[in-house]
């Protein structure tokens, strides 16, 4: 199974989401006050290829290669970098 996830930016986190969205809109509306914008949904492999351009370092993730293999092997539906986060 080739499990998807969106990348969902809000103003001071990033979300990590399994949810199936019809379009951007529908996740706008969702976090409507805080969002900023989101990208297609993509594999695991993708973003950890996203954050190793992005980010270089793991330790500078919003979420490390770990969490991010859990989640998508895992139940949860949505992550949040519970930290502040800038882009």
């Amino acid at each position: 199974m080739n499990i998807k996830a969106t990348l969902i930016y809000l103003e001071e986190e990033l979300l990590l989401s399994k949810k199936e969205y019809s379009d951007w809109y529908e996740i706008e509306d969702e976090y409507y006050e805080k969002f900023t914008t989101s990208l297609v949904p993509m594999t695991c492999e993708d973003i950890i290829n996203i954050f190793q351009q992005d980010f270089k370092d793991e330790d500078r993730w919003p979420f490390s290669r770990r969490r991010l293999l859990s989640f998508f092997e895992g139940e949860e539906m949505i992550i949040s970098s519970n930290t502040t986060y800038k882009h």
